[in-house]
This record gives structure tokens, C-alpha cells and sequence, in this order.
């Protein structure tokens, strides 16, 4: 992808997530969850998180399809495809964790990390405002909990994610 691919990618990304929440099934699921919590905004953002980190065992899109694989954007498909199938990259958890609480009307959004020259989209997180404060959900990596920054999640004693 070149540079202007992956700003149009990202620019997707920001706003995917406000349709997404408007899918009845998206707007279903959250519901279900938000029941389970008995209506605690950090509750449901535990129970969600761990839906989306632990539900889409993340492998690259390149890995599984070939190429570039964005739900909406690449493709015809919807985002609950990623769920469904079980399997998916750092945007599908991502755009999940905040589409759901979206639809249950808390403050959420994508984050970007940018590497190189030219700049490519290297990983993508969910952030989640809770009591004032915007707190990073990493959806990728299994020891990560909500509120711990991407980069500080633990390793395993070798050095590898634990995914």
C-alpha cells in the first residue's frame, strides 16, 4: 500500500466504527453485554475487551487473505464477519471493542500507530473514556488488560507476544 493508501485506510478506520454501531447486530450484542454488567460502563468495557481480544485470534490480513482485508472498505463484507470467522488483524478487534460501546452511547475511538518514512499504519488500539479518563484497549495480545498502554503489555520469557 502506499502512503495515500494507508491515510485513506486510516481515515476509514475513524469513522467505521460510529456505522458500525448502528448495525442492528452490533447494537444487539452490546445490549446483551450491557445486561450481563447490569448497566456498569467498566464492567461492560471488561467483558467487551475480552469479547473482542479473546474472540479474533489476531493474524495478518496478508497472512489469511493475501492482501489488504477491510470490512466495508476492502470488501463487501460486515464486521461481525471477524467474529464470526474467529480470526482477524489489530483493526477488526480494534474497530469491534469500540463499535460496541459506541452503541451503548459511552466515549470511544481508534488509535494509530504510525512507523517509518513514508509512514504506514503499523498497529491500530481502541481507547475508552471512563471515569474522565481516556484509557488504551489493546485487543491483540492476551495478558493485555483494559487500560494498559500497547507497548507495556507483557512479554513471555522469550521475548514473543503471548497472542
Amino acid at each position: 500500500m502506499t502512503n495515500r493508501d494507508e491515510r485513506a485506510k486510516w481515515a476509514f478506520l475513524l469513522a467505521a466504527p460510529r456505522n458500525d454501531a448502528r448495525d442492528p447486530r452490533i447494537r444487539r450484542l452490546a445490549g446483551y453485554l450491557w445486561q450481563c454488567c447490569a448497566g456498569r460502563e467498566e464492567t461492560f468495557c471488561h467483558l467487551a475487551h475480552a469479547m473482542c481480544r479473546d474472540g479474533i485470534k489476531y493474524e495478518t490480513d496478508t497472512a489469511r487473505t493475501g492482501g489488504e482485508d477491510v470490512a466495508g472498505l476492502t470488501n463487501t463484507r460486515l464486521l461481525l464477519d471477524s467474529f464470526s470467522r474467529g480470526v482477524d488483524d489489530c483493526d477488526a478487534s480494534a474497530r469491534l471493542f469500540v463499535a460496541l460501546c459506541l452503541a451503548r452511547n459511552m466515549s470511544a475511538r481508534m488509535v494509530a500507530m504510525w512507523r517509518g518514512d513514508p509512514e504506514v499504519l503499523a498497529h491500530v488500539y481502541g481507547e475508552v473514556l471512563l471515569a474522565g479518563k481516556w484509557l488504551p484497549v489493546e485487543c491483540t495480545l492476551r495478558r493485555a488488560r483494559v487500560g494498559d498502554p500497547p507497548l507495556e503489555v507483557p512479554r513471555e520469557r522469550d521475548g514473543t507476544w503471548l497472542r
